[in-house]
């Protein structure tokens, strides 16, 4: 029985959760399992083998709603697309490592809305790519319904240097990037998202590319995939991100910068990567909301053509160099409008039909 005027100190989980139970059943020798029941091999995750979790003899569990740590807010992002889908949850993982948030949200999916899925992982690591493999089989995740990719994902297609990590100590995700010795496949996010029709949730944690990959695929982004949630790793790729979401007139949902000790709604975190989740505005189905959306993303990126003049103009230093950050941002920025509804688009030929030319 509660005692008159006790208030916990454990703060409410995010909504979310309440469309999902924990996981209760049996855990087989060498695997850990998560608050929806993805099972995950020891061997994956060096941490664990050495920290394993401390289960009961016969290994039967029942799971809690996940800490509130550093991805927390991640898994937030997940669970929010998989709730908000329709017909069909599309997801593309971006430096998948093991397909972590793949298999995370096919597991939401399979205790909540059981829709029809395609899952586009793409990872470059051929070990981490193998267990990937392995990871989705062990958690009965539709083999046709994945169509993963081993190749780095970069600004443009071709081939790039790519460091592998360093496998005797387990499965380092700091090593992951590119820029190594070893050659690899490198696919732009317009080539992946160019057979796909829409796009539920893009989850990016590609080790510092992040920016460039983004704003490379910038149209086809805005014009194909209703949420973002990016893992970030300087503070000046997250102000990039910023003025890009920006400009395209994106939603913030979440901005936690990376290296950072940040205090949450629950309560204080550590973060090492940082977290940004962006929301796209043009998901809406009417044709006349959706020229409301439109007029709102041009407005919004020229607000943020006029910010980051005012920004150059202030500071000599960086409007004298030409090739700054601040600099390729502007005109980024400037080109924007015409990239949100290029003449002769169907966005364009909409608007004009609808509200007139702007």
């Amino acid at each position: 029985m509660a005692t008159a005027g006790y208030k916990t100190t454990l703060p409410a989980h995010h909504a979310v959760f309440g469309r999902f139970r924990p996981w209760e059943g049996k855990v087989p020798e060498g695997f850990v399992v998560n608050f929806l029941g993805v099972m995950r091999r020891i061997h994956f995750w060096q941490p664990d083998v050495e920290n394993p979790p401390v289960y009961p003899a016969d290994r039967y569990v029942k799971m809690e709603y996940p800490p509130f740590d550093s991805l927390y807010l991640e898994l937030i992002a997940v669970l929010e697309a998989v709730v908000a889908s329709e017909e069909h949850f599309t997801m593309l993982e971006l430096g998948a490592g093991y397909g972590y948030w793949t298999a995370i949200a096919a597991a939401a999916l399979r205790q909540t809305k059981n829709l029809p899925y395609t899952f586009m992982p793409v990872e470059a690591d051929p070990t981490h790519f193998q267990w990937m493999r392995e990871h989705f089989r062990d958690n009965g995740i539709d083999a046709q319904s994945v169509h993963a990719r081993q190749a780095a994902v970069t600004a443009t297609d071709g081939k790039v240097g790519f460091h592998a990590g360093n496998k005797t100590a387990g499965m380092d995700l700091l090593d992951q990037a590119i820029g190594g010795s070893h050659m690899v496949e490198a696919v732009s996010l317009a080539t992946l998202l160019k057979p796909l029709k829409s796009v539920d949730l893009l989850h990016v944690d590609v080790q510092g590319a992040e920016l460039d990959v983004l704003r490379a695929g910038a149209q086809e982004l805005d014009e194909k995939v209703k949420r973002v949630c990016v893992g970030t790793h300087s503070r000046q790729i997250e102000e990039g991100l910023r003025s890009l979401f920006r400009s395209l007139g994106w939603k913030a949902m979440r901005d936690i910068p990376c290296f950072s000790t940040t205090e949450t709604e629950w309560g204080v975190m550590a973060f090492n990567d940082g977290v940004q989740s962006w929301v796209n505005p043009s998901c809406a189905e009417r044709e006349t909301d959706k020229v409301e959306v439109l007029r709102d993303k041009l407005q919004a990126s020229r607000q943020e053509a006029a910010r980051l003049w005012s920004e150059l103009e202030k500071s000599q230093e960086t409007s004298l160099n030409s090739g700054s950050l601040g600099w390729k941002l502007l005109r980024w920025a400037r080109h924007l409008r015409e990239v949100l509804a290029p003449g002769g688009s169907r966005r364009r030929k909409l608007l004009e039909s609808l509200s007139g030319k702007i």
